[in-house]
């Protein structure tokens, strides 16, 4: 799958979509933005595709007793990231801004994931 792609077609689903991102062994291997929004420095942002990874592992470890995980959602005061494990690795980050039906964009995302598989 070529994730610079798949980060492309993602964020063109909604408008309310600001960033995309595949991040695989603590590197970005995938990335679009469409707006210039604040954008933390190199240390910081490393420390937070470490945090989010984390997330992603822990929360994955549950799988034997509830299924496979589809998606994370964290809701911050002026984005959500919408986080989709893609394997065991690899894990794409949508990064979404107010108004937006969350069910809606995460369907979306989800039956995209589906067809690249």
């Amino acid at each position: 799958m070529n994730y610079q792609e798949l980060c492309q077609t993602v964020a063109e689903l909604h408008n309310s979509i600001e960033v995309t991102m595949v991040v695989s062994n603590n590197k970005i291997v995938g990335s679009h933005l469409k707006s210039g929004g604040p954008t933390p420095d190199k240390d910081e942002f490393g420390q937070m595709i470490s945090q989010i990874e984390m997330i992603v592992r822990t929360t994955k470890a549950n799988e034997d007793k509830f299924g496979e995980l589809g998606f994370i959602t964290i809701h911050y005061k002026y984005i959500d990231g919408l986080f989709f494990p893609l394997n065991d690795h690899d894990t794409l980050i949508v990064g979404v801004v107010q108004p937006y039906d969350h069910d809606a964009i995460a369907a979306k995302i989800l039956k995209l994931l589906a067809s690249k598989k």
